[in-house]
């Protein structure tokens, strides 16, 4: 009986390691992700289309909140490129 318990418990704290580790995984990078497109959104937009900035038909930075949903369009769409992948190459 308490060797099943240990095992029981063991398993548990693996899971929430692992689930954990993933969490923060994911959290950090959405953080590194949101800083660089804000950073270089402000630096490179202005020089590839200073027009259309001038008009005001783009902005020449981001907000955060612009650059968080565009961290989580640009991971979204990472995710089901890679799935397609899988899906239509799935020797590989």
């Amino acid at each position: 009986m308490d060797e099943s318990r240990k095992e029981v418990e063991k398993r548990v704290e693996e899971t929430v390691t692992r689930w954990t580790t993933l969490f923060i995984t994911a959290a950090i990078t959405i953080v590194i992700m949101v800083v660089v497109l804000k950073f270089v959104w402000a630096w490179v937009v202005p020089d590839l289309f200073p027009g259309a900035v001038d008009q005001g038909l783009i902005n020449a930075d981001l907000t955060w909140l612009a650059a968080l949903k565009f961290a989580v369009l640009v991971g979204v769409i990472g995710g089901v490129y890679r799935t397609l992948i899988d899906v239509f190459n799935p020797g590989n």
